[in-house]
């Protein structure tokens, strides 16, 4: 079979898209030999074939499991939140945020590959960058509320309070928000982790 097919449409015969039915072409698939459109061809190495086709094709490098997505969003979100303890408490400036990001980034994305195997699906970047985002928020979470009631603590002491309020959670909230340097680090992460399964592994 020819690595591209076009009929031109004739008065006789006139050929319409598989998935677009109004559509009238002559393109054919070059592997299953169905018609598509323009907008339905994808152009490979060895000529037109319909998105179909390029989806089994690419199916045969997608292997992980629901066990392998469970392991690696724990993964993700387990090392981001001991990351964003860990930063939270230590309150570093920006700039040396972003220097750190990039390598803190790059372990965790290499760390959650290696621990499913180096499988990987089609959600898996999707997957492994959601547990990074949430891993991250509620370690740093944790981490403000953790300081806030500290310091509510002391100062209750301080003045002889010994029924020490808890800290509303609205506060923990924006307090959580403010802190740009800590979020910023969050997202790095999480655009090395998804980036790092988007890569051939």
């Amino acid at each position: 079979m020819t690595d591209f097919v076009n009929e031109p449409t004739t008065g006789e015969e006139i050929t319409y898209c598989a998935v677009h039915p109004d559509r009238e072409t002559g393109l054919r698939c070059n592997k299953c030999g169905r018609y598509m459109c323009a907008q339905c061809a994808v152009q490979t190495p060895v000529g037109y074939r319909c998105r179909e086709c390029v989806r089994q094709h690419d199916d045969k490098f997608f292997n992980a499991t629901q066990n392998d997505y469970i392991l690696l969003f724990a993964v993700s979100a387990g090392l981001t939140g001991l990351v964003a303890v860990v930063m939270s408490a230590i309150r570093l400036p920006l700039l040396f945020i972003i220097l750190l990001g990039l390598p803190i980034g790059g372990a965790i994305s290499e760390a959650v590959v290696r621990a499913v195997k180096k499988r990987r699906g089609r959600q898996s970047g999707i997957i492994a960058a959601s547990g990074a985002v949430i891993g991250g928020l509620v370690g740093a979470g944790l981490q403000t509320y953790l300081t806030l009631q500290g310091r509510i603590s002391e100062a209750a002491a301080a003045r002889g309070i010994e029924n020490v309020p808890a800290i509303p959670l609205d506060a923990v909230f924006n307090s959580l928000l403010s802190n740009w340097s800590l979020l910023i680090l969050i997202a790095i992460v999480a655009f090395a982790v998804y980036s790092r399964f988007k890569m051939r592994i």
